[in-house]
C-alpha cells in the first residue's frame, strides 16, 4: 500500500511535467524513503533522474517496494486540475499490491515522525484511502480544497528496465539563479537550435549560431545571480536547445540550477527545488558531422 499526501500538487506537477519532456510512459518506484523515477528518451539523448523524498509529504506511508506505471499525459491532465490551494493524496494498494502489512511488521518499526502525525483523524483518512485504492490496477488521486475531487486512473503494464546513471567526471561547475538561466536560453533560442556552453572558471558564455545571426550571453564569476563558478581548464560543448529548453520550462519554479559538464561530454543539470525534491537531467552533446 502507498499513501502520499501533500499540502499542494506543485511537487507532482513539476516532476511529471519534467518527465513528460522525454517519455510518454513512466514507471515510478515507491519505497519507505520516497517516490522516484529514472528514464531515458527513446533516442537515448536525454535522461531524467527524479525523487520525491518522504519528507516532502505531509503524510507518507509505503509498505515494501511498489512499482507503478502510468501514461504521463493522462497523469499530468489530472494533476493540472488541482488548484494552488488544493491538497492532494495519491494512493495505490490493496492486499495484492503490497508486501507485508503494518500489523505484520509490528508497531515498533513505525517511524517516530509518523507516530506523532498519525492521530485518530489521520487513521480515519488512511482507512478511507485504502478503501479507494483497493484495486491494485488503479492509481487513486484525491484533491481537497473547498470541495473534494476523486479520480481513479488505470495503471499500465511496466515495460521499462533499470536505467543506470552515467559515470562521468565533470570539469566545470556553475551554480546560478534559475531565472537568469531561463532568460539566457531564450536569448539564444532566437537565433539557434543549439547552444554552445563555454567556461574557463572565470567566465561562462552561452553561444548560439544560426542562419539569421549569432548570440553570445556572458556571465562573469561574481556577477549577481552567479553563486559559484569553477573549471579545470576551459570546457566547451554544444547541446540541443529543443531538449534543454523543454526541461527548463517544465522546472521553471526551481530556485537555482547547477550546471556541470566537460568538453564534448554530456551535460548534467541539477534543479534546486523549494521543496524536498531532487531532479537531475542529463543531456548528450551534439555530435559534429
Amino acid at each position: 500500500m502507498l499513501i502520499a499526501r501533500s499540502k499542494s500538487a506543485e511537487e507532482w506537477k513539476t516532476i511529471v511535467s519534467a518527465i513528460s519532456t522525454i517519455v510518454e510512459e513512466a514507471t515510478f518506484e515507491a519505497t519507505s524513503e520516497g517516490i522516484s523515477f529514472r528514464g531515458m528518451d527513446p533516442s537515448h539523448v536525454a535522461l531524467i533522474d527524479v525523487q520525491l523524498l518522504n519528507s516532502a509529504f505531509e503524510y507518507y506511508k509505503c509498505d515494501g517496494s511498489i512499482r507503478f506505471a502510468v501514461r504521463v499525459d493522462e497523469f499530468l491532465k489530472l494533476l493540472k486540475r488541482a488548484g494552488k490551494e488544493d491538497s492532494i493524496e495519491v494512493s495505490i494498494g490493496g492486499a495484492g499490491a503490497v508486501g507485508e502489512s503494518r500489523r505484520e511488521r509490528g508497531e515498533e518499526e513505525v517511524e517516530e515522525e509518523e507516530e506523532r502525525e498519525v492521530t485518530a483523524l489521520e487513521e480515519s483518512k488512511e482507512k478511507e484511502m485504502v478503501a479507494l485504492a483497493s484495486d491494485e490496477n488503479m492509481l487513486s488521486i484525491k484533491m481537497v480544497s473547498k470541495y473534494t475531487r476523486q479520480y481513479k486512473m488505470r495503471l499500465i503494464e511496466s515495460t521499462s528496465s533499470s536505467t543506470p546513471l552515467p559515470k562521468i567526471t565533470f570539469n566545470t561547475k556553475v551554480v546560478m539563479k534559475m531565472a537568469q538561466f531561463i532568460e539566457a536560453l531564450k536569448d539564444v533560442e532566437i537565433v539557434s537550435d543549439y547552444i554552445t556552453i563555454r567556461c574557463d572558471g572565470n567566465m561562462l558564455q552561452l553561444i548560439g549560431k544560426g542562419d539569421s545571426g549569432d548570440a553570445v550571453i556572458t556571465f562573469n564569476k561574481g556577477d549577481e545571480g552567479v553563486e559559484e563558478m569553477s573549471s579545470n581548464g576551459e570546457s566547451n560543448a554544444t547541446y540541443s536547445l529543443e531538449y534543454l529548453g523543454s526541461i527548463v520550462k517544465a522546472v521553471d519554479n526551481a530556485d537555482s540550477i547547477v550546471i556541470e559538464y566537460s568538453t564534448r561530454m554530456p551535460l548534467r543539470l541539477e534543479f534546486k527545488m523549494p521543496y524536498m525534491c531532487r531532479i537531475y537531467f542529463y543531456l548528450a552533446p551534439r555530435v559534429e558531422a
